[in-house]
């Protein structure tokens, strides 16, 4: 196993350990970091996040669990700053990312 492989399964392991509300803020950054990270963060990019990671990683839980992850990801919104044109997506991801800590 390589460096790499080994470093994204130990980074796998310890998001199982995250409630599904921070697996979900992770997982959107994991999107906007990896798509296109230098432009400007819109509604339109974190919108396609949350719709590629939902997808992804909601798809395993049963409706009522998705919802309240996804209304308390939703929540843990403000905690990062407003979606505005100064912020690249990649470094709106960060910001999801300290979101997820608190989530």
């Amino acid at each position: 196993m390589t460096a790499r492989q080994q470093a994204e399964e130990a980074l796998r392991r310890t998001r199982e350990n995250l409630s599904v509300t921070a697996q979900l803020l992770h997982a959107v950054a994991d999107v906007l970091s990896n798509h296109e990270p230098t432009d400007p963060v819109s509604i339109r990019s974190l919108g396609r996040a949350f719709t590629q990671a939902g997808a992804e990683l909601l798809a395993q839980y049963p409706r009522a669990v998705r919802e309240v992850a996804l209304d308390r990801a939703l929540d843990a919104l403000p905690h990062a700053p407003a979606v505005r044109t100064a912020l690249t997506d990649g470094e709106y991801a960060l910001q999801l990312r300290a979101a997820a800590t608190a989530a």
